[in-house]
C-alpha cells in the first residue's frame, strides 16, 4: 500500500489539491496511510473517524433519518459523510468509507 499512497501523495502535492478524509469502519486506517508518506502534511487536511451512528450525526451532519432509512454504511449515508467532511476541511478533495 506504501507505494500507492506515496503516488497519491506526489500527484496531490503536484495538482496543488488537499484531501480529507472521512472514515467509519476503516478506523483511520486510509488517513494513516496518506499520512505515513513523507511530504503529506502538504496536502492532507482533516481525517475523521466516525465510527458509531452518533458521531456521524455530531460530527458529519448525517441525518438521523438517512441513517434510519438506509443503514448506517449506504451509499446515501457515505455521500453525506464526503460532502460534510469536504466543508469541515475545506478541501477540493475528499473520500469518506462507511462499510
Amino acid at each position: 500500500m506504501k507505494p500507492l499512497s506515496k503516488k497519491i501523495v506526489k500527484k496531490l502535492i503536484k495538482k496543488k489539491l488537499k484531501i480529507s478524509i472521512a472514515e467509519s469502519c476503516t478506523g483511520g486506517l486510509l488517513s494513516g496511510t496518506i499520512t505515513s508518506v513523507s511530504g503529506s502534511s502538504k496536502v492532507f487536511s482533516v481525517g475523521l473517524v466516525a465510527y458509531s451512528n452518533q458521531s456521524k450525526i455530531n460530527l458529519l451532519k448525517v441525518s438521523k433519518n438517512i441513517i434510519r432509512k438506509y443503514g448506517a454504511v449506504s451509499e446515501q449515508v457515505c455521500l453525506y459523510m464526503v460532502k460534510n467532511v469536504s466543508k469541515i476541511g475545506k478541501t477540493n478533495m475528499s473520500v469518506s468509507i462507511t462499510g
